[in-house]
């Protein structure tokens, strides 16, 4: 039997199969988890007439390597990845990869419009498997041995690690995976058996990344205009479109939400959900707030925490609206915030204060979760001057009514303000935002710009060349905590 092989299949698979997602050559890497379901004692890999067990096969394609994209296939990743197939050593005439059209594949099934993949199938304790990504024109990329389209790539993608084994075949050594044995497994709630490594490498999964959503003009009207990326690939990538319309979007760890001032439609999604081809993944929930008998209308500003989406409804005095709170996760209503006579403009979550602006520009804060009788303390020292405030995990930020004068502050509400300046390229602010590692600035043309946190202004804030035209919304997803 020849050694596995990494290679290139140009067989027929049609793009509708699954929906797809373009990459380039930003960092990501592929992860895959195996569930192993049954209790069959494990066999070496060479052992003959081992009992099979149901395996749940699940490959997530959501971070392919930068070294895989630049210095295998770059041609491959032109065109976008749609599939996973599962290929086993044991069926001929091909392994892992090479060059017969009558391999044995197992397409892998896609998981609503996520990243993922699954499958159960029937695989032999200690069996040497591999996968198989494929893209819009029925191409496909094998992890291990060589690619037949490209004879002169001779180093597989998949060499070295804890995830591939050493397999003596035909007089060599081979660098495989083999499924383990089911003690090197734990279960999952369904007594299944779990496998996490990566495609092309052998981390356990891929990482989790905060999250950049933002919404382009026209914010009237019903065409899409939501778009999104990874923070850490946000000043070198293609953003990309997602279904959807809406005036103003926020992003929590896991899911973002969307507010339609236009019809007053409030909508949540999974950030994994987030696609171009469907905009079923949104979820629209109840946005007519309501306490005591009593109904104050649409939320007007929003903002995604941890555990809680805090907002503000219309205007109803000199101070602004009224402030409310809901779980993040879509379950649930609205209820107050703050005691009874709180009253906002614009709301903003870190990582243990909610913040919020009033009508008259005076700047406030809550310990989070902020209950229905807590009450807010002053930040004084911004006066009456605060057009809108964003908090990230440690820092506070606040951008003056004039547009030009941008502070900073600990996100807990100690230390000083410390003003922050602009470049000349940047003349006015109209929003901000606070991710994981960069402050992200809106300015009032539609453009966006990012400063390195904590932000020391100046020729460190730059300019987002590849970011979409128009922006009219930008917002970061909280710092993912595991």
């Amino acid at each position: 039997m020849d050694a596995a092989e990494l290679g290139v299949d140009a067989s027929s698979r049609t793009a509708s199969l699954w929906t797809s997602r373009r990459w380039r050559w930003g960092a990501t890497t592929v992860a895959i988890a195996i569930a192993v379901i049954g209790t069959a004692a494990i066999a070496p890999a060479w052992l003959l007439g081992a009992r099979k067990v149901q395996v749940e096969v699940a490959v997530d394609v959501g971070c392919i390597p930068k070294r895989v994209m630049e210095n295998f296939i770059p041609a491959f990743f032109e065109h976008d990845v749609i599939g996973v197939d599962l290929l086993l050593r044991g069926h001929a005439p091909c392994e892992f990869g090479g060059h017969s059209r009558r391999c044995h594949r197992i397409p892998l099934v896609q998981e609503g419009f996520s990243t993922v993949f699954k499958k159960v199938v029937r695989l032999t304790p200690g069996e040497e498997y591999g996968f198989a990504i494929v893209n819009a024109v029925g191409e496909r990329i094998f992890e291990l041995g060589r690619n037949e389209r490209y004879r002169r790539q001779h180093e597989q993608v998949l060499t070295n690690g804890t995830c591939v084994t050493n397999v003596h075949r035909g007089g060599g050594v081979y660098r495989n995976r083999v499924l383990p044995r089911l003690s090197h497994m734990q279960k999952n709630a369904q007594g299944a058996h779990q496998l996490s490594t990566v495609w092309g490498d052998c981390l356990e999964k891929c990482p989790l990344t905060v999250k950049l959503i933002a919404t382009v003009a026209p914010g009237t009207g019903t065409a899409d205009n939501v778009y999104g990326i990874e923070e850490s690939k946000a000043a070198l990538d293609v953003w990309r479109s997602y279904k959807g319309h809406f005036v103003m979007v926020s992003s929590g760890e896991y899911v973002t939400w969307g507010l339609d001032s236009n019809t007053g439609q409030l909508a949540w999604s999974r950030n994994a959900d987030l696609n171009p081809y469907s905009a079923a993944n949104w979820n629209y929930v109840n946005n007519n707030a309501a306490t005591d008998g009593t109904t104050y209308g649409s939320v007007v500003d929003f903002d995604v925490g941890y555990q809680k989406v805090y907002a503000v409804t219309s205007t109803i005095d000199v101070a602004g609206g009224k402030v409310w709170q809901r779980p993040v996760g879509g379950n649930g209503d609205w209820s107050p915030a703050g005691h009874t006579g709180s009253r906002l403009v614009q709301t903003t979550t870190g990582r243990t204060m909610l913040w919020g602006t009033n009508k008259v520009g005076d700047l406030w804060r809550c310990t989070d979760p902020c209950g229905p009788h807590d009450q807010w303390a002053h930040e004084s020292q911004m006066g009456t001057n605060t057009k809108q405030v964003e908090v990230g995990d440690s820092d506070a930020f606040v951008v003056w009514k004039d547009n030009v004068s941008l502070y900073r502050k600990q996100e807990n509400g100690g230390g000083a303000w410390t003003k922050i300046s602009l470049p000349s390229a940047l003349t006015n602010v109209n929003q901000v935002a606070v991710g994981a590692t960069a402050l992200w600035i809106l300015a009032q043309s539609g453009q966006l710009f990012t400063c390195e946190l904590p932000c020391a202004g100046g020729d460190a804030i730059k300019l987002v060349a590849n970011a979409p035209a128009n922006i009219i919304s930008i917002d970061a997803g909280k710092v993912i905590h595991p």
